[in-house]
């Protein structure tokens, strides 16, 4: 260094050099498919997470479109052929807003869920073909005891029927598990959480299934109200509480995003709680025994925060993302060992026209790359379409 602490010439280059390349590397890994544009001609702000199907993704943008209530759309994997497959307008025969959850594929027709519209404006379930054709409610939610109202994740598909879980309504108004067919009968309620020491309430994310048994989270209910694990039958019986969320700097609390499964073990996240209360990763068998934090978000500059997505599981792997930390705090892509080792931080999004920010949903893999979505960032500030290489 030279006198008073200045940086010399050559120091400065060999810095500036380390930067570049630096900077160049992670732009090589990192990759963007979209900007989100808004209003009329392009959706805006995804909050759910894509679905591949061969080499063509689909997904749902919570606004934008005609009438700015939400879009799905389509786009390859290598960035060309975007477009939009439906606009919602709301109303008594459309949705709108189709807030906290993805689109599932079963043979060439995708299904989803809205927040908000159809005939009490409670949300709907449909159906579209991904061709754009044959768009079609399945079911209106509607208010009061016998039905959920405003639907939150993805539905789940078993045979010829339809798993969901709604946030509020039912018996309680605390949020309800339902099934439907597939061609719109048969809609049931499951379970209408009570918010009972025993029981959640306000369910987050969307179930899973294993054999004839689902499973899901809550985000409020359980023990000290800082939400729960369950599992209940398909057919709606034995419903059992797997764990109650402790918060402070032993537990979680307040789940986002949804379980993921492998063998007999679940893994999933919380969306604070833990030593800085800014979250964590959690594993747990599905006999409700093991019950194991694997990490503690920090929210420091190396680490996330506040994840409100879902893990992805490779091998002995998971990948999945944060909706804030990281260095601009704008959040994060990681991965950590199943075991709860080897945390790594891939990528901090830094928003702006150059990245995105606040990733809401998870991410999923082909080959060695990792596709994801963020609500905000890109050219128009409404989200973008993104790829990560691993190698």
């Amino acid at each position: 260094m030279e006198e008073g602490g200045l940086m010399s010439k050559k120091q400065f280059g060999w810095v500036f050099l380390f930067l570049f390349f630096l900077v160049t590397s992670l732009q090589a890994q990192m990759s963007w498919l979209h900007s989100c544009a808004g209003a009329p001609s392009d959706g805006a702000n995804p909050y759910g997470s894509l679905i591949l199907s061969g080499s063509t993704f689909y997904g749902m943008t919570s606004v934008g479109g005609t009438d700015d209530f939400g879009t799905i759309f389509k786009i390859n994997t290598d960035g060309t052929g975007f477009a939009l497959l439906h606009s919602f307008v709301g109303g008594s025969s459309d949705g709108k807003y189709p807030y906290y959850g993805s689109l599932i594929l079963k043979g060439s027709t995708l299904y989803g869920m809205t927040n908000e519209g159809g005939t009490s404006d409670a949300g709907t379930i449909f159906k579209i073909n991904t061709n754009a054709t044959g768009f079609a409610l399945l079911h209106s939610f509607a208010y009061g005891a016998s039905d959920g109202e405003w639907p939150i994740g993805s539905l789940i598909a078993k045979g010829t029927w339809l798993y969901g879980m709604t946030w509020s309504g039912g018996a309680n108004d605390l949020g309800t598990i339902f099934k439907i067919g597939t061609n719109g009968t048969g809609f049931a309620l499951l379970h209408a959480f009570s918010s009972a020491e025993s029981d959640g309430a306000y369910p987050s994310g969307s179930l899973v299934l294993k054999g004839s048994m689902l499973y899901g989270m809550t985000r409020w209910g359980g023990a000290i109200r800082s939400g729960t694990i369950f599992r209940i039958n398909a057919n709606g019986s034995g419903f059992t509480l797997l764990h109650s969320f402790a918060d402070g700097a032993s537990d979680g609390a307040s789940p986002y995003g949804s379980l993921i499964i492998k063998n007999s073990m679940l893994y999933g996240m919380t969306s604070s709680g833990g030593t800085s209360g800014n979250g964590t990763i959690f594993k747990i068998n599905t006999n409700g025994k093991g019950f194991t934090t694997l990490h503690y978000f920090s929210g420091s500059a190396s680490d996330g925060a506040i994840p409100r997505g879902s893990l992805l599981i490779k091998n002995s792997a998971l990948y999945g993302m944060t909706f804030e930390g990281g260095t601009s705090n704008y959040g994060t892509i990681f991965k950590i060992n199943t075991n709860g080792m080897g945390f790594a931080l891939f990528h901090s999004f830094i928003g702006g026209v150059a990245d995105g920010a606040y990733p809401y949903g998870s991410l999923i893999l082909k080959g060695s790359t990792l596709f994801g979505m963020t609500y905000q960032g890109g050219a128009s500030d409404s989200g973008v379409i993104f790829s990560y290489s691993l190698k």
